[in-house]
């Protein structure tokens, strides 16, 4: 049997950069949902081990595609990893890369940088919903947290609802005035708000992205008519709202066993207070138009997301499509 060397097509982060813009990535994202809810998308069990004070998992998933659809089928996983420690030595807390193979063939096709991948996918989880669930009209962002997914989380969200403000809180106020002044600059109106719960009043939209332990927004913050997204809890212990609001909120998820074990609900099922119908649907029933998303002007709406392989590998997947339309990439052969 004669064996062909295997020719790899290799794309940096800032590359893949230049290649996506939200209302594209929205709809690969959207698309990817959809097929989940709808049996086209296998996710595998998630991968982890803690060690030398951080963490990493490895994700893997297959995701059929109808014709017309944005992106290929395609197959692959992703190795992530976040080591806190990182940022006191000047490196960055967040590293990923992921490897996508032929599903005709099963030969592995493309070597990815995956932190760019992972923050435009996150941030369009996030839009998708917001689109589903937050009234038409919300213009005001209560922003919990200050990091390149917080900043993201922003800019995918005006491209599914008309932002005007943006109130920004963080234990860190310094930070918070820095990241208030870039969203300035990007043409919204921000402020640093020291109080979390002054910064939810009168918001329309609430957006969670920390790595908190404990809850950061209180059930009672929370008006009428607000739609929550709770984008920070992916782990074991991580926690971002109060388990109250959790339970009393109309919740969507992405994935309901991630939900349990490293989401949002992760809490509730510790104190006994879950119910059979806790969960009222997940996102991909919301895109397959199989349940209707917000149904009036005053419920309260959470989504909390925790991170699902197949969201990697659709936008992979679509990567490599545009690249390869581009001419851009390396070519490698092992």
């Amino acid at each position: 049997m004669t064996h062909t060397p295997m020719s790899l097509m290799v794309l940096n982060d800032a590359t893949i950069r230049s290649l996506l813009n939200y209302p594209h990535v929205l709809q690969c994202i959207e698309e990817a949902f959809a097929a989940d809810a709808l049996g086209r998308a296998t996710t595998l069990p998630v991968i982890g081990h803690s060690l030398h004070g951080g963490r990493y998992s490895i994700k893997a998933s297959h995701l059929q595609k109808k014709p017309g659809e944005a992106g290929p089928e395609v197959f692959g996983l992703k190795l992530g990893s976040y080591f806190p420690g990182n940022a006191a030595h000047g490196l960055s807390t967040h590293h990923a890369a992921m490897l996508l193979g032929d599903p005709l063939t099963g030969r592995p096709t493309a070597l990815l940088a995956a932190n760019v991948i992972t923050e435009f996918r996150t941030a369009a989880a996030g839009a998708v919903a917001a689109r589903h669930l937050a009234r038409a009209d919300a213009g005001v962002v209560a922003l919990f947290g200050t990091g390149t997914q917080a900043y993201a989380q922003i800019q995918a969200l005006r491209a599914v609802r008309p932002v005007r403000e943006v109130r920004v809180w963080s234990r860190a106020p310094v930070q918070a005035a820095a990241f208030a002044q870039q969203l300035c600059g990007a043409g919204l109106s921000a402020q640093v708000m020291l109080d979390g719960q002054a910064a939810c009043a009168g918001a329309d939209i609430v957006v969670t992205v920390t790595p908190s332990r404990q809850p950061i927004v209180q059930q009672h913050w929370i008006a009428p008519g607000t739609h929550v997204n709770a984008m920070g809890s992916d782990a074991p212990g991580k926690q971002e709202l109060d388990p109250a609001l959790v339970m009393s909120a109309r919740l969507i998820v992405d994935r309901a066993e991630q939900s349990q074990t490293i989401g949002e609900l992760q809490r509730p099922v510790a104190l006994g207070l879950t119910l059979p119908n806790a969960i009222y649907t997940t996102l991909g029933e919301l895109c397959a138009q199989l349940k209707p998303g917000r149904t009036s002007k005053d419920e309260v709406t959470v989504f909390d997301s925790t991170g699902v392989s197949f969201q990697d590998t659709s936008l992979a997947g679509l990567v490599l499509q545009l690249a390869e339309e581009e001419g851009l990439g390396q070519h490698v052969e092992l």
